[in-house]
């Protein structure tokens, strides 16, 4: 056989020559190399170096080569599986109690390893010598297949062109055989456990071979279907099989998911096996369904069964979060917030202590927990959640905030609109007024202490306090930022040395055009009072004024000032000095009447945005210093979009933050001003909402990309909610709209939160009883209930799993469910009396999810795309008895036909028998219930909700509906019973469901 590195370069170069001419050329293919996947190079390492050599040159290399360029085309790309194989081949090949080196038994190293898998599969069902056998047949049927594929002119593969030139003899086939028993004996020895455990289920397990045809047709079939089968697991997707083929490969591969097996009792045996994710269920032992499907091997989700299903393992990783909790929502909802307040990044970890501090003082106060503040104590609590607001790298919660505010977003509404920061708790107007100090010494130390923290000395800036009186009068003070010494001060040196104690100095000045005489006395003791507080204060006249000092446009923030004969401190009476307030300064610090003057030449820098953070600190401190909460709670409340009429006018004390005055007892402005907009509102009543959902989902997560969609705006808010945006929608509650929240809102809610940025109809949603987007499946908690269970609210469970389908599926349930027909069997028909015992007949009985080819995509405004990503899909709840198949349900029937429910809440006596005047009997079959009696039937399925709920519903298929009761699992009360079927005649339901 020639070496291909004999093959002329002129032919492989050759311009016009047909690939088919290399047929002609006898290539050897079994010379072919490829470096192996990583997760087998364990295995090399694992053998000794003669067995080394022969796995990589030897004839059992040169077999699988020419076996794998042969079937290549035939194999299904199943990454996860090759992957994880390689990695239990290289535990057990390394495991020195399985594999000793230089033994004659150390398992095969082959590069085309993909190809093992088919023989593994042919060892795990016959002895060798009808595997060979078999294996030959394989062979010449797919060699015969390729040469007819040729003589008709289509295209193959040159690689299996080559393939089929290659001679492959029964006893290489042999040998290949005999080595890898010698590797399954050694694997099974390793994985003992396991195997065992899985045999023994094999041989109870009633799962036949299914797959009809030659032998070529059924051992490929099986083969693929089986790599098909196992790969979807280590997908995360369940799967159902009726093949006892794929339990073969599965066992030869000793590879074990977690098994559901369906008999007399549906039973969970868990195998652990960790490299199958938790949602990795294989159900076993179901009848097989008529041909609806060529692929008998399909998705299947155990609804009955659904604690077999292990919460996800929380895993982070270090590259990108693209998904939070919901509650790590908040923490973004948060940061967003503070970007929407245009709060400095220095100031984020002060902003998180002043919620937490906010939050503490509500709750000692009964009325906060009030529909109105429960959004605002829900920021509270998402900030208290942060344990290092200023460890931004430490901490992750802080990450999320800081994500929020560094991401722009429409989450509230209108970027364009700017509510008040803190709720206008930092601003002095503010808490003034909420503290009930009307002295000016509060603002004279708020304005001192924001100097002090834009690092200004004290001969930059003066502070300024003026304002007009009723009349129209002038009065107007002002101070130095800091104390200094007196001789800074135009002191003399005689009366004050150089170590004299610094002081603050203040001038005040009254303009009133009369009344003089009065107003210097009230100067005068404004002046004592001062003194008193330790500062130097000076009166100073309307001509005096007139030399010292001019103020411009007092009234407006862009007051400023010329000094014509300052102090020394200030340069001297020849330095004449300019100072400017800060522009927006009156707005941000909410210090209407104080004004902080900086000197010109020091101003640049000094901006709006940096002072946020200085009005935050005075807010902080006031929280901390114990206000008045019930002044704060009515505060917050009058505020409010939609509460203005909440009292009368008389007993309202509102504070405007924005305003130049403070409102006066019974002024109301409540109707023109509002600390948060509506549509900020409306937007975190919606995140409240939408928390109650996930309350009932701990482990489900939300995209991260949601914070760009505007949550007023969602489709899926309730009529209920909507009704509230023009007035009191502050005093909505949120508790009281979730209960009342339709299932097909829940649905599009979960879509929003879960993919990010679908915002979808919900009247396209109606019949949906289950959604599915990449690693997650949200079931309506209607399919999971006992229907005698009263249910409050939207109930859904969220596992971790995927249906094999792209973009976001709503399952759907079909229009015409089946129902299994009577069987016409005298044998079933066996009468059994009502002894009046609480027992379950129906312990086989378990509910399975599955789904149809019938798919259709859904409109969510994404016109112009030509790939669809949310479909409607149709989707089957079949009932299964002991693995036989009853009927397909249509679990929303109950919400039409509203089943009667009773539960027993007397004290009688409950050990009273049934009626004799009536004719009772026992229903321990589903074919009795397909097939009833011409009586009472008593369906005895005690505390066992699935089959409780798949009677009620297929009762309902039947229109039998209204002629069935499902009671409580308490003992039933004959009495009571009878009384409430006693109008307008006795007449017990034909169907009991106990």
């Amino acid at each position: 056989m020639a070496n291909i590195g004999n093959v002329s370069a002129s032919l492989v170069s050759a311009k016009n020559e047909n690939t088919a001419a290399l047929v002609n050329i006898n290539l050897d293919v079994s010379l072919w190399r490829t470096t192996p996947p990583a997760e087998f190079l364990p295995v090399g390492s694992a053998l000794a170096a003669w067995r080394k050599t022969e796995a990589e040159d030897g004839e059992l290399h040169k077999t699988a080569c020419r076996l794998g360029f042969l079937f290549n085309e035939l194999v299904p790309e199943t990454p996860n599986l090759l992957r994880c194989y390689g990695i239990r081949v290289s535990e057990i090949m390394t495991s020195p109690n399985i594999n000793p080196r230089g033994t004659p038994e150390d398992g095969p190293f082959r590069d085309f390893i993909v190809h093992f898998f088919s023989l593994v599969y042919l060892l795990g069902a016959w002895d060798a010598k009808k595997a060979t056998s078999i294996w030959a047949e394989l062979i010449h049927e797919r060699v015969a297949h390729v040469e007819a594929q040729l003589n008709m002119g289509k295209v193959v593969n040159p690689h299996t062109e080559m393939a089929i030139r290659q001679n492959i003899s029964r006893a290489d086939l042999a040998k290949w055989d005999a080595s890898a028993r010698a590797w399954l004996r050694r694997a099974d020895q390793s994985m003992l456990s396991h195997h065992d455990q899985f045999k023994l289920v094999m041989r109870n397990v009633k799962t036949p071979f299914l797959e009809p045809g030659t032998t070529f047709e059924k051992v490929t079939s099986g083969w693929i279907q089986s790599m098909k089968v196992v790969e979807d697991l280590l997908r995360n997707i369940p799967q159902e099989v009726p093949d006892r083929a794929v339990l073969v490969a599965i066992s030869a591969w000793h590879l074990y998911p977690d098994l559901l097996v369906c008999q007399n009792e549906t039973t969970k045996i868990p195998l652990k096996d960790p490299l199958f994710p938790p949602a990795a269920i294989l159900t076993l032992g179901l009848e097989p369904r008529d041909s609806r499907s060529d692929n008998l091997c399909q998705w299947s989700l155990a609804l009955s069964h659904l604690k077999y299903y292990g919460d996800p393992v929380k895993v982070r990783s270090e590259e990108v979060i693209q998904r939070v909790s919901f509650q790590g929502l908040w923490m973004v909802a948060l940061g967003a917030l503070l970007r929407q307040w245009r709060i400095p990044s220095s100031s984020l970890g002060a902003s998180i202590m002043w919620f937490q501090c906010l939050g503490k003082l509500l709750k000692t106060s009964p009325a906060s927990s009030s529909h109105e503040f429960s959004w605002l104590l829900k920021l509270c609590d998402t900030a208290s959640s942060i344990d290092q607001p200023d460890a931004t790298d430490k901490d992750s919660r802080m990450q999320l905030v800081q994500f929020g505010w560094w991401h722009e977003s429409p989450f509230f509404g209108s970027v364009s609109s700017i509510d008040v920061p803190f709720f206008g708790l930092c601003k002095l107007n503010v808490i003034r007024e909420l503290q009930g100090d009307d002295s000016l010494e509060l603002g004279f130390r708020y304005i001192r202490k924001i100097g002090s923290q834009l690092n200004l000395r004290p001969e930059d800036a003066i502070v300024v306090y003026s304002r007009k009186t009723e009349g129209g009068d002038d009065y107007v003070e002002w101070a130095t930022l800091f104390p200094v010494s007196p001789l800074a001060l135009g002191g003399s040196a005689s009366e004050y040395g150089p170590d004299s104690p610094k002081i603050n100095a203040r001038w005040i000045y009254y303009q009133s055009s009369n009344g003089l005489l009065k107003i210097h006395s009230i100067l005068k003791q404004r002046q004592l009072h001062i003194e008193k507080s330790g500062e130097r204060c000076t009166i100073v006249s309307k001509d005096i004024l007139a030399q010292a000092i001019i103020f411009e446009q007092q009234n407006h923030d862009s007051m400023g000032c010329t000094w014509d004969k300052p102090p020394p401190l200030f340069g001297g009476p020849a330095s004449p000095t300019r100072f400017l307030a800060l522009t927006f300064g009156t707005i941000v610090l909410g210090a209407t009447d104080f004004r902080l003057l900086i000197r010109e030449s020091r101003l640049r820098g000094k901006t709006m945005r940096a002072l946020a953070s200085h009005s935050l600190c005075l807010g902080l401190d006031w929280l901390n210093n114990g206000p008045d909460v019930d002044a704060i709670i009515q505060y917050l409340k009058l505020n409010q979009p939609g509460v203005g009429q909440l009292e009368p006018i008389a007993k309202r004390r509102t504070v405007d933050p924005d305003s130049a005055r403070s409102n006066s007892p019974g002024e109301d402005k409540a109707g023109k001003f509002s600390i948060v907009s509506k549509e900020f509102l409306k937007s975190l009543r919606v995140l409240e909402l939408a928390g109650t959902i996930y309350q009932q989902l701990p482990t489900a997560t939300v995209s991260l990309k949601v914070i760009d969609q505007d949550l007023s705006k969602a489709h899926w808010v309730p009529v209920g909610l909507k009704s509230h945006l023009s007035n009191q929608l502050a005093g909505v509650s949120v508790e009281e709209e979730s209960l009342k929240l339709p299932r097909r809102n829940a649905f599009a809610a979960i879509a929003m939160f879960e993919s990010g940025f679908l915002n979808i109809d919900t009247e396209q949603l109606s019949e949906v009883v289950a959604l599915c987007f990449e690693d997650s499946i949200f079931v309506s908690g209607i399919l999971l209930s006992d229907p005698a269970t009263e249910s409050l609210g939207i109930s859904m469970r969220h596992l971790v799993g995927n249906i094999g389908q792209a973009g976001m599926v709503f399952m759907v349930a079909p229009m015409d469910p089946r129902i299994r027909p009577p069987t016409y069997d005298s044998r079933v028909v066996r009468q059994h009396s009502y002894d009046g015992k609480c027992t379950d007949k129906f312990g086989g009985t378990s509910l399975h999810l599955s789904f149809t080819n019938w798919k259709f995509a859904l409109d969510w405004n994404n016109a112009g795309e030509i790939d669809q990503q949310v479909f409607l899909l149709e989707s089957v709840i079949s009932v299964q008895d002991k693995g036989k198949w009853v009927a397909d349900i249509n679990v929303l029937e109950l919400e039409s036909s509203e089943p009667q429910v009773v539960q027993f809440r007397c004290d009688c006596d409950r050990e009273a028998p049934p009626p004799l005047t009536e004719d009772i009997l026992s229903l321990e079959s589903w074919e009795q219930i397909l097939n009833p009696p011409p009586c009472v039937g008593i369906i005895r399925s005690n505390r066992n909700w699935a089959a409780r709920l798949a009677a009620i519903t297929i009762l309902a298929q039947q229109r039998h509906g209204h002629a069935a009761v499902v009671l409580g699992n308490e003992p039933i009360c004959w009495s009571c019973l009878e009384d409430l079927y006693s109008d307008p005649e006795p007449r017990l339901p034909s169907f009991i469901i106990h």
